[in-house]
């Protein structure tokens, strides 16, 4: 498939709130098409979302992963584009992100 229908896909699942289907799909759509800002963008936000999802099951070193990869993912987001009008708000979040998970760490999450 093309980068378009693996983010249309990833778009549909999370929509659909398949997220973890959503991730593999926008996965799919950065390999596919590595300077698509809007493909970067959707993947950290997903993985931000699932993140936070199992952070509120108490699994804080599975949530860290996604975590992680959502902070990554906006900065990639950032360099795929840098004239985006998102770039500071990706930045912002990948920041927020990574403090975040400093102090969770602080505190013996994982």
């Amino acid at each position: 498939m093309s980068k378009n229908e693996w983010f249309e896909q990833g778009r549909h699942a999370m929509m659909e709130g398949r997220i973890e289907d959503a991730i593999e799909a926008f996965d799919k759509a950065t390999i596919n098409d590595p300077s698509s800002f809007e493909s970067w963008w959707s993947l950290a936000t997903a993985c931000n979302l699932l993140g936070t999802q199992i952070e509120g099951e108490g699994d804080y070193a599975r949530a860290n992963l996604y975590k992680i990869k959502a902070a990554y993912s906006y900065d990639r987001a950032t360099r795929a584009d840098p004239n985006n009008e998102k770039v500071p708000k990706a930045k912002a979040y990948a920041d927020t992100i990574r403090e975040a998970q400093k102090s969770k760490k602080a505190q013996g999450h994982f």
